[in-house]
């Protein structure tokens, strides 16, 4: 009979361990789909503040562009339409 205790005993152990060991993978997953989910954001976060300041920067050019084109054709008397924003 002792070594069925014995077994019965050994048996609970490995219960009590493969519960505790799935709580923990549970627990782990958890945290790496929630640190995933952070630095996806995190990611995004510096590609529009990095496009924000390419289209400053494009925005500034047109700006400036657009005055020295004004300038010349008020200097040559150019009749050219305005340009719109919208592209080429």
């Amino acid at each position: 009979m002792e070594v069925v205790t014995e077994y019965a005993d050994q048996r609970t152990e490995l219960e009590e361990r493969i519960r505790s060991l799935e709580a923990e993978k549970a627990s782990l997953l958890s945290g790496i789909a929630t640190l995933k989910a952070r630095i996806a954001t995190y990611e995004l976060e510096r590609s529009a503040t990095q496009l924000e300041s390419e289209v400053e920067a494009l925005r500034t050019e047109k700006a400036v562009l657009d005055e020295k084109a004004a300038a010349y054709e008020a200097e040559a008397g150019y009749d050219i339409p305005p340009t719109t924003g919208g592209g080429v």
